[in-house]
């Protein structure tokens, strides 16, 4: 959904300016305030750079919001940057503050199309491993190499980090600062041009352009009309999406977001409830998609009325299901997902989001 960064990426761009001594030789950022800070400026970056798609405006509207939609996400998928830090107060985590203060400075100089692609190199060193290669680790920041490799097990071994240009299947093997890309190591130097190669995991290409995942071509965004396939966050040009419900053909749809209760929304016409002020479609005609506005209903709430036939989304922060069991003839209710090993028949009934043979599949576990 969001651009995805790398760790190292996320934690170097985190130091800030509050940890500067106006006597000290150098400025220095303390490790305390990493977090909440980078945090906050993600924040900043989502709400004033069109890097991102049209999904976050529907989900984002204020600062806080935005503080809670990563929060929701990195508890869900993994990728925050508590463990980084709590390798660094555990000592397998080296910290350089001084240099911390130099690598905000040249990360905030980069414009908003290489924000999360460009390291500077003034980034070097803010973090050191002190774990040799072939000792059991839990991050890659951990290793000397910048490579922990928790494919087989948790926790992983320390590994010798593939180099630039040489052949990878992940980014966690290249060395600091590259990201695997097309299967080679490879270091951000500009953003990709029309009708160059490449990869969809690591979307280079330049303003107005999407790595389209089948040609591995960076692409002109479609512009609203147009027909679309869905198979890019970025397929359409910026304020549309691509829609197509009931079977009709999906096309870039350009969004207006409904903000008040009983406002008509309509998802093929783009009238979309504003997530950010907790309001989903309860939908009561399945044929065109369309209803009104209302607050998402919560665990235990009746999520679909069998006698009225409206159908009500369940809180999506709330890690809840439409338990209907009796199809619709009866009412359904917002029921808690499943952990792994409980029966299921849906996917959306499962924390994990897969249900394997009428059994719900244990999350994924993260190596932390």
């Amino acid at each position: 959904m969001l651009r995805k960064f790398s760790l190292i990426i996320l934690v170097l761009f985190a130091v800030t300016l509050i940890g500067c001594d106006d006597d000290a030789a150098a400025p220095s950022v303390a490790i305390s305030e990493v977090e909440s800070t980078y945090y906050d400026l993600f924040c900043d970056k989502i709400q004033t750079c069109d890097v991102f798609n049209a999904y976050v405006d529907i989900a984002i509207s204020t600062h806080e919001q935005c503080l809670d939609f990563v929060a929701y996400n990195i508890q869900n998928e993994g990728g925050g940057l508590g463990s980084v830090i709590d390798a660094v107060n555990e000592g397998t985590v080296l910290y350089d503050g001084a240099k911390a203060y130099a690598c905000v400075e040249a990360m905030a100089a980069l414009p908003c199309d290489e924000f999360g692609d460009a390291e500077p190199e003034a980034c070097n060193g803010v973090f050191t491993g002190t774990i040799a290669d072939g000792s059991a680790c839990f991050i890659n920041e951990e290793c000397e190499s910048g490579y922990c490799d928790t494919d087989a097990e948790c926790p992983g071994t320390c590994m010798a980090a593939v180099l630039e240009g040489d052949g990878c299947e992940t980014t966690d093997e290249c060395e600091t600062g590259a990201k695997c890309v097309l299967g080679e190591c490879t270091f951000f130097t500009a953003s990709v041009t029309e009708g160059g190669a490449c990869d969809p995991d690591e979307d280079w290409c330049a303003d107005g352009l999407f790595c389209h995942p089948d040609t591995e071509e960076c692409t002109g965004r479609l512009s609203a009309g147009e027909d679309c396939d869905g198979m890019a966050d970025l397929e359409c040009e910026s304020g549309t999406m691509c829609i197509g419900m009931g079977g009709t053909q999906a096309t870039c749809v350009e969004l207006t977001i409904m903000e008040s209760v009983d406002d008509v929304c309509s998802y093929n016409d783009g009238d979309i409830c504003a997530m950010y002020n907790d309001l989903v479609c309860a939908l009561d005609d399945f044929q065109n998609f369309t209803g009104t506005c209302q607050i998402s209903a919560k665990l235990d709430d009746m999520c679909f009325d069998s006698e009225n036939l409206v159908l009500t989304s369940c809180d999506m922060w709330g890690d809840l299901y439409c338990d209907m069991p009796g199809g619709w003839t009866e009412d359904g209710f917002c029921t808690a997902k499943k952990d792994g090993g409980e029966a299921c028949d849906d996917d959306d009934q499962c924390l994990s989001g897969w249900c394997n043979v009428d059994v719900c599949e244990a999350v994924e576990e993260i190596c932390e």
